[in-house]
């Protein structure tokens, strides 16, 4: 399918995007065809999976799940409740499609690092009895994540927002994981960043905004929205190489493999 996805897109947070309907119409003027809305709490998870239901006739998929920021919300009744609306809609519309975005977060600690691992280990273990994908965060927190990432045994990964350099985009090859790019590949300054893009493969790499948040540089300052992933892909295409457009494709083929979905060509 041509054009572009925004893998990671936080349009359902309303305080943020009271625009909504505008910013859809410029992420689609500019050829993005789809977008994954990410759950950061419990409450946000609900706004996603809402606003998907309410835009049937978009590709639009959420995902649930208990951010590092929020670890303290996370018990045995939200599991119950992520577990049975996964369920419900891999028997159905399949509109949720991952947990996330979970992880650990040490350069803000708005949680105990023993609370936020708890919440993150649960939710690991969640979804790998349910067999879905795990968006993750990570900030100053590396070892600890892939060391948990390899001890819960979750296969389908995906690094969000990726800002480590070779050495970790090496890490994250040589385990199958997905590789989740964003405006910040954008930045002069981020040359780790770009040489570290050198070593991802074509099918294991995402774009994403994480909007309202992290602009790409055309646009730094500004709020973030769905339709300037574009420039993540530019960015990438000067890397590889190869044709903006190519990248989108590629792209798009990514997120159907990984997440089990299917786009209208």
């Amino acid at each position: 399918m041509k054009g572009f996805i925004d893998a990671h897109s936080h349009i359902h947070f309303k305080k943020n995007f009271e625009d909504v309907s505008e910013v859809i119409q410029r992420a689609e003027d500019a050829g993005v065809v789809a977008q994954i809305l990410i759950g950061c709490n419990v409450k946000d998870s609900d706004d996603a999976f809402e606003f998907v239901k309410s835009h049937p006739e978009k590709n639009f998929w959420c995902t649930l799940g208990v951010h590092p920021h929020d670890s303290n919300q996370l018990n045995v009744q939200v599991l119950d409740k992520f577990e049975r609306l996964i369920k419900e809609e891999q028997q159905g519309e399949k509109r949720i499609v991952a947990i996330g975005e979970i992880g650990l977060d040490y350069n803000r600690n708005f949680q105990s690092e023993d609370m936020q691992k708890n919440a993150f280990r649960e939710q690991l273990e969640l979804a790998k009895k349910l067999d879905v994908p795990v968006i993750i965060h990570e900030r100053d927190a590396w070892d600890d994540v892939m060391q948990m990432l390899e001890e819960a045994g979750v296969k389908k990964v995906v690094i969000h927002s990726f800002t480590g350099g070779y050495k970790e985009a090496m890490q994250c090859v040589e385990r199958g994981y997905y590789v989740s790019f964003s405006g910040m590949l954008t930045y002069p300054k981020n040359e780790a960043m770009r040489e570290a893009a050198n070593v991802v493969p074509d099918d294991k790499f995402l774009i994403e905004t994480d909007c309202p948040y992290l602009p790409p540089q055309p646009y730094r300052g500004q709020r973030n929205e769905p339709a300037y992933v574009v420039e993540v892909a530019k960015e990438l295409a000067k890397i590889w190489n190869v044709s903006t457009e190519e990248v989108g494709e590629s792209a798009i083929r990514n997120v159907e493999a990984l997440f089990g979905v299917n786009m209208s060509s």
